[in-house]
Order: C-alpha cells, then sequence, then structure tokens
C-alpha cells in the first residue's frame, strides 16, 4: 500500500502509528511524518532568523549567547552548567532506558506482535506501548476515575491541613464572570495562622481606602481565583493558569496621593499593619501593637482548561444548569488530575506571594524556578487518587489502581527521555551563531536583500549538524546497536526532535531543560519533606514561607530550606548552592520506577 503525503490527517497518522498491526503500513506512515514538507522548511528559515536575532540580542546586552542570557537568573545560571545537568541525567535514566526497551522488544517478541528479528525500529514503539497497556492492565491505568468535584474538595482538605488556608467559593457579581459555568472562589487565612505571621490586619484610617471595600470579611483573603472549566467554542484548548492581578504593596504610592485606579482598584486592595512588639501587660501578652501600616494588592489569578461538558449541556447559551451537577458529573483520569494539580501549584505560588513589586510576584521570576511549585503539587496526585483523604462527609474518595493487582511496566525512563532529547536540543540550537550574510529575509520584507538559496541551506544543513552533535557525543544515544533489542541507536528509535515541528524553541528559547530541572528539585524536596507525612504542618509553615516570597529568590535555597533541618549539612548545602546541577537525581530515578503505569498511554511519541 502506497501512502501519499496529506492523503492521512495528522490525527489519523496517530491513529495508524499505534493500532495497525502491518510494520509495513507503520513504516510508511512514520516516513511521512519524519519527511520535511514546504511549511517546515519555511519554519526552518525563520527559526534560522530568529536564532540569529536573539543571538546578537545577547551580544548587545553582554552575553555571549542567548542561553547565558535566558538563564542569567536562574538556578543553573550557565549554559556549561546546564548541559552537566543534562549529561548527568542522560548517564542516570541509561539503564531504565535500556531496560525499557529490552522489555518492549520481549514483548513484542513473545506476543507474536514484532515479527523482525531485528529488535525495535522506531515505527514500533507507539504500536508496542499502547498494545502493552492494553493487555498487561494494572488497574491503574485511568479506567476509575474522579470527578472535579471530588477533586477540588481533595484540593481544598491539602491546603487546610497542609498550609492552613481555605479555599471558599463565593457568589459572582452581575457582569463579573464571561461565562455563566465560571467559578469564583477566594483563598483565606486562618486567624490563628494570621496571628503568626509577619502582617495582621488593622481597622481602617483616614489615610485608607474607604472602610467599605475593608471590612471584617476581607482580612483574611489572600487571593481570589476564577475556575473556567468546560470546552465551548472558541475558547482555547490550553490548560493553564493565568495571572490577573499580582501581588505588590501600594503604601508609597498611596502615601504620595497618586490615583491608583476607581471601584476595581479599591475591592482588590486589603489594608495590612505590621506588628510591633507585644504589650508588656500580662493580660495583653498575645496581642500586637501596629506600627505601620501597609496596603497590599489582592493577586487574582484564572485556571482554564477545556474539559468535555455532559452532551445534554450547550455551552453557548446565556444560561445553564445547576454548576454542580456539571462537576459531579464530569470526570477525570489520573492524568488529567495530575496535570490539574501542576496548575493548581501555579494558582498557590501566585496568589500567596506577598512581593513588593507584582514583576516578581508568582510566577513571574526565572522560569526553571516558577515551575517548581507547580512539579511538587503533581506528588498529591497519589494522596487523592489513592483514597488518602477523607471527604466532608466521611465517604472514602474513589481510588486508582486499588483492586491489588501488581504494577507492570510504566515506560517512564523513554518519556524522560523524550524530554530531555528536546532539552538537548533546545541547548544545541541556541549555542549556535549563524552567520549574518547568509540568513533568509524576514518574511513579509520585500525590500531586504536576500543570499542565495544554497547560502541559506548551507547556514541550515550546519545547524542540523550542531544539533546532531547533542547526540553523537553521548555514545549511547547514537553508538552501537543493542543486540536483541535494536540495530538502530536509540535516539533514533525513541525520534529525533524534528526542529521546525518543535515550538518550544519559540516560547522556550534555551529553557526547556526547566521542565526537568523542576520535576528532579521536586523529587527531591517531596521524598525529604512530604513522603512520610504530606500534609504535616510544620513543612506547609516551610512551604507557605516560599511561596510568600514569589519568585525574588530564583535559586537552590528554597528548594534546601524546604527539604528540612538535618537532611544535609551546612558543606553540603553550600556545594550544592554553589553547583546546583549537581543535585543528586536519585529520588526522581526512584519516582519513574513507581510511575502510575498510565505513563505508557501518555508518552509523548508520533
Amino acid at each position: 500500500m502506497q501512502l501519499e503525503r496529506g492523503l492521512i490527517a495528522r490525527d489519523g497518522q496517530r491513529s495508524f502509528s499505534r493500532q495497525s498491526a502491518d510494520s509495513g503500513l507503520r513504516r510508511e506512515v512514520y516516513e511521512l511524518q519524519r519527511l520535511p514538507g514546504k511549511d517546515d522548511k519555511e519554519t526552518e528559515k525563520q527559526l534560522l532568523r530568529l536564532l540569529h536575532l536573539r543571538q546578537e540580542l545577547a551580544k548587545l546586552r553582554g552575553y555571549p549567547t542567548w542561553t547565558a542570557y535566558a538563564q542569567r537568573d536562574g538556578i543553573l545560571k550557565t549554559p556549561d552548567k546546564i548541559n552537566a545537568f543534562l549529561s548527568r541525567l542522560l548517564d542516570a535514566l541509561r539503564p531504565g532506558v535500556e531496560s525499557d526497551l529490552k522489555t518492549l522488544s520481549v514483548f513484542g517478541a513473545s506476543s507474536g506482535l514484532l515479527r523482525d528479528a531485528k529488535g525495535l525500529d522506531p515505527w514500533d514503539l507507539p504500536f508496542l506501548l499502547r498494545a502493552y497497556s492494553v493487555r498487561t492492565p494494572d488497574g491503574s491505568t485511568g479506567a476509575r476515575s474522579i470527578s472535579i468535584r471530588d477533586l477540588l474538595e481533595g484540593m481544598q482538605s491539602v491546603v487546610e491541613r497542609l498550609l492552613g488556608l481555605r479555599f471558599v467559593r463565593a457568589p459572582t457579581a452581575k457582569g463579573e464572570t464571561w461565562h455563566w459555568s465560571v467559578l469564583r472562589y477566594e483563598l483565606h487565612e486562618a486567624p490563628s495562622s494570621r496571628a503568626s505571621r509577619l502582617f495582621s490586619f488593622s481597622p481602617s484610617s483616614s489615610a485608607s481606602p474607604p472602610s467599605s471595600s475593608l471590612d471584617a470579611s476581607s482580612s483574611s483573603l489572600r487571593g481570589v481565583l476564577y475556575l473556567d472549566l468546560w470546552a465551548r467554542p472558541s475558547k482555547t484548548r490550553l490548560l493553564a493558569q493565568f495571572t490577573v492581578r499580582g501581588s505588590k504593596r501600594l503604601s508609597y504610592a498611596h502615601g504620595q496621593g497618586w490615583r491608583l485606579g476607581g471601584p476595581l482598584w479599591l475591592s482588590a486592595v486589603q489594608r495590612l499593619s505590621r506588628e510591633g512588639a507585644a504589650s508588656e501587660d500580662e493580660a495583653s501578652a498575645t496581642a500586637t501593637v501596629a506600627v505601620e501600616e501597609e496596603l497590599r494588592q489582592i493577586p487574582c489569578a484564572a485556571l482554564v482548561c477545556s474539559l468535555p461538558p455532559p452532551p445534554e449541556v450547550d455551552m453557548t447559551q446565556p444560561t445553564g444548569p445547576d454548576v454542580d451537577r456539571l462537576l459531579e458529573a464530569t470526570s477525570l483520569s489520573a492524568s488529567l488530575t495530575r496535570s490539574l494539580l501542576h496548575e493548581c501549584g501555579h494558582v498557590l505560588h501566585s496568589l500567596l506571594s506577598e512581593t513588593e513589586l507584582q514583576h516578581l510576584s508568582g510566577t513571574r521570576g526565572a522560569v526553571d524556578f516558577a515551575e517548581f511549585p507547580s512539579n511538587l503539587f503533581e506528588h498529591f496526585s497519589a494522596p487523592l487518587l489513592d483514597g488518602y483523604l477523607a471527604s466532608p462527609t466521611g465517604r472514602a474518595r474513589p481510588a486508582l489502581g486499588s483492586d491489588g493487582r501488581g504494577k507492570a511496566c510504566n515506560f517512564a525512563h523513554l518519556g524522560a527521555l523524550q524530554l530531555l532529547l528536546h532539552a538537548c536540543v533546545d541547548q544545541a540550537f541556541y549555542s549556535f551563531v549563524p552567520g549574518v550574510s547568509e540568513l533568509p529575509p524576514c518574511s513579509g520584507d520585500a525590500l531586504a536583500p536576500s543570499p542565495p538559496p544554497e547560502a541559506v541551506d548551507a547556514q541550515l544543513a550546519a545547524l542540523r549538524g550542531c544539533l546532531d552533535t547533542a547526540f553523537s557525543r553521548h555514545h549511547w544515544l547514537a553508538g552501537d546497536p543493542r543486540p536483541g533489542v535494536t540495530e538502530q541507536p536509540i535516539c533514533d528509535v525513541v525520534g529525533r526532535p524534528q526542529m521546525a515541528r518543535f515550538e518550544h524553541l519559540v516560547h522556550y528559547g534555551g529553557s526547556y531543560f526547566c521542565y526537568l530541572l523542576c520535576r528532579v528539585m521536586s523529587s527531591f524536596a517531596w521524598q525529604h519533606a512530604f513522603a512520610k507525612d504530606p500534609f504535616d504542618r510544620e513543612t506547609g509553615k516551610r512551604l507557605h514561607a516560599i511561596l510568600r516570597r514569589g519568585s525574588i529568590d530564583c535559586s537552590l535555597r528554597p528548594i534546601l530550606e524546604l527539604a528540612g533541618p538535618g537532611v544535609l549539612s551546612e558543606t553540603q548545602k553550600e556545594q550544592l548552592l554553589n553547583n546546583p546541577h549537581l543535585l543528586p537525581v536519585e529520588p526522581f530515578l526512584e519516582e519513574l520506577h513507581a510511575d502510575d503505569a498510565s505513563a505508557a498511554a501518555e508518552l509523548p511519541f508520533p
């Protein structure tokens, strides 16, 4: 059967790759997917120009490359340390990757699905991964589910038990939200927790905004969250947290008499006061004396996703059914639950920030630090899904993977390797400095001189060669085949990232490694601080202190503080602060071995 490009849509190609037992057909589909099209070639030219402009911008700012500039405020800080971290992780992943590939090869041969004695080919992986997950279920593949209502209740319990905070659902004012299904939640701090912190609510004074906007009900308000959960026409399909309003102090501007806004501003401001020394009077020993008033802008965030609503609900109508029915009727897989918890980590980071300036509140910092809280909160999926949290009614939550069957291989090492290969390509891409005279003109610039096509092609060939070195310097990735497993280099079996289809080169230029770094950091913190008791209040206080600082300290120090006392000596801490790329990766590797078997169905293969 001869296939032509464009005959099968991308979704159809994906389906063929995963389900067709015809090895020849899978190979044709794979080769069609890898064949560069006209759009890919144009994209590569524009990426080359983008690379040139970013390298020039970095040099103007005193940095040798864009990567060096992009990581100036990050945890790893330099390209050398980034590459050292990636190399360490590649070496650490090798045994697990080879074991995963051998497991797939043996499974394919024993089941008769893999008839080629040479072993695995690139077009075999998606097919065998799906076949393995179907033939060796283990009860944790997401066949059972959790409702959004249960997830929200569980998250409320996590926040209350760990951080001493409360997520309270609140009514919305007329015209406040953009759709009838959008929910408003308020994050409140319990008085007992608030009393032990730096700021406390103070009665209004004539120098402050009108008391009507600062009544006692807002005294514990830390932030506002809007939940926009269900799909509707023209809505983004992203699952993401968006910062609507950042945290910042307003006292100086207000004291100067500057006009800061109208009613919207007044409703988003909280008056706080610094606590002074305790009274000497024994009867009021627990009282505090306000010595300085502060105004704080209350942060606000939106968590947006596009979950399918029940078929009988028309989301295009101006009104709809009771939202509680939607919360109960909408179910989440284990994978989607983990993704929503990831975004909840971003939400808490945004809402708990108490920074002086809003440009460093919440996630508005170095990306390799901003992704840490979100990756940390993914770990709560296990306590939630395994039924560790009881609902307010006392009933046990639905448990995933609790039927007693043994765990199957989860192939999580292959998923981690995919991320690593993309991170290596990202670093290699931004280490290349194009020649100015051989650059293609900007799109739409008809007056710009165009270099000869062969000159542009030569630059692109040189760039591709640079990307290939990201793999060739690691012999186990690009070297000898594994007899009985595969006759091809591992990086080819798993799939080399294609430059034109790697959109993160634009959005996360020089920073794609942060996904893996944050997973390593969160695994380290979880193992040492949360594993024994995910809801320990002392650990929660340390986490709260880190989140309050927003992204001011984008270093390894907050992660080491969160791990707790006694985990590392002062000498070890100092060594890691100076060499953050040496952070232990063993907790991350242990989690790969224990990951939910649903990972096999979620790998990012084409």
